[in-house]
This record gives C-alpha cells, structure tokens and sequence, in this order.
C-alpha cells in the first residue's frame, strides 16, 4: 500500500511592540505577514505493520528580540521561514511501536556586526543560516497491560552554514544540544481504581552559548514525578 499527501498551510502572525534606546530613541516595531506554505508526504507499507515515509513542510517562525548590549536592543524581527525534510521507517511490533527518521531543517540564523552608529557596539541581524541534521529515535506503547512506555533519543548536529564573512562557519550554532534522552513511563496501579503513578526522565547534553563556541552550558538531567486520578463527578468524567 501506498499514499501520497499534498497540502498548503496558510499563516498569520501580527506583532505590534515598542521599544526605547539611546539609539533610535522611541520606536515601535509592527508588522502582519502572511506565508502560504506546501507541504509534501509520502507513505509506502512494504509489509502490513512497516510504514516507509518522507515529507517536506515549511514553517512560519516567529523572529527574536536584539539582546541587550546591541545598538538594536529589543526590536523585534519579522517571521522567518523554516523548511524540513524528514525520512523515517515506522515498526508496528504489537504492544510496542518503534520509529526511526533522519531530518533536516534549515532556517534564518541571527549574528551581531560592528555598529556604524557606535563602533564600540554591535548591531544584531537575521542576515545568517542554520542547519540542523539528525536522527530521532522513538519507542511506545504498553510494555504490559496496565503499564505504558515512551522513549526517545534525538542526535543533533546544528551548524552555522552562513554567517558575516565566513567567520565562525562551520561552527555549532547556540543553544542546540547534541543529544536529547526522553524516556517515561505510566503505571495504573492494581490497588485503586483509577489511579495511575507516572515518571519521566529528560536529559540534555550541553550547549554553545555563543557563535565562536567558546562558551557553554553543562548538560542536565530532570526527573518528573506524577501522579493522575480519574473518577466521575455528577456523571461526569473528572482527571
């Protein structure tokens, strides 16, 4: 079996903001843009639980803020486009399913240039480009009845692909880890109707915290404990 999926997507952002500096004085940021986007799928069922796929969608992003210590603090930049292109293979084992896909997103990436106002500053652009690649990992579904599984493990290599004359091309771009481990697990437990006791493990590894990566952030790990309780109140089903 086969299928094929054509789409458009049709968005709208709207910002109407201000901001003040030594600079530019009072100044107010508005724009409302509109993207229409495509977007592609194809699925192919090799055998009756293997699913083959590909897509390509773009996206409509909404723009950051200049940080502070810019000649341009605080203006707020227009949407930017996103397109991504994944592949993957979807196992159908039972109780549990498994998914594999490689992907990549390209996107507008942001850098700061010396200020012809003020030299002793820099200016803060989307004049750049951002590549992400990498595969992701994913297993769920119920290990045995009452007890539910999700995991998954992204990698992730996020490059600079362009930036003001070359410098720091090729670099990893900021705030974008390695790799990201997510595994949680959701129990109904036998002695109360109704109950269930959850956790999840999520864990990232560290982080460039500017384009010349040479400052970080160490990884981290959380642990999320919980706890869900579903009964009827009235005749009505309350969690």
């Amino acid at each position: 079996a086969a299928g094929l999926t054509l789409g458009v997507r049709r968005q709208t952002l709207k910002l109407d903001s201000q901001t003040g500096d030594v600079y530019r004085g009072f100044v107010g940021v508005r724009y409302d843009q509109t993207v229409t986007s495509p977007m592609i799928a194809l699925r192919v069922n090799p055998v009756k639980n293997v699913t083959l796929y590909a897509n390509h969608t773009q996206g409509l992003a909404m723009g950051d803020s200049a940080p502070l210590g810019t000649t341009n603090a605080g203006e707020a930049f227009s949407p930017y486009k996103t397109k991504q292109v994944e592949v993957g293979v979807k196992v159908d084992w039972g109780r549990i399913t498994t998914q594999a896909a490689i992907y990549q997103i390209k996107r507008p990436s942001a850098y700061a240039t010396p200020s012809a106002v003020d030299p002793s500053m820099n200016h803060y652009s989307y004049d750049g480009e951002q590549r992400n690649r990498g595969l992701e990992l994913t297993a769920y579904g119920e290990l045995q009845r009452g007890l539910r599984l999700m995991a998954s493990t992204a990698f992730t290599s996020a490059k600079l692909t362009r930036t003001q004359g070359g410098v720091n091309q090729g670099n990893t771009a900021t705030g974008v880890p390695k790799i990201n481990y997510n595994l949680g697990l959701d129990w109904d437990t036998p002695w109360v109707q109704g109950l269930s006791l959850n956790g999840r493990v999520v864990s990232s590894s560290s982080v460039y915290r500017d384009v010349a990566n040479t400052l970080s952030t160490s990884g981290w790990t959380r642990l999320d404990l919980g706890a869900r309780y579903a009964t009827k109140l009235a005749g009505k089903a309350v969690v």
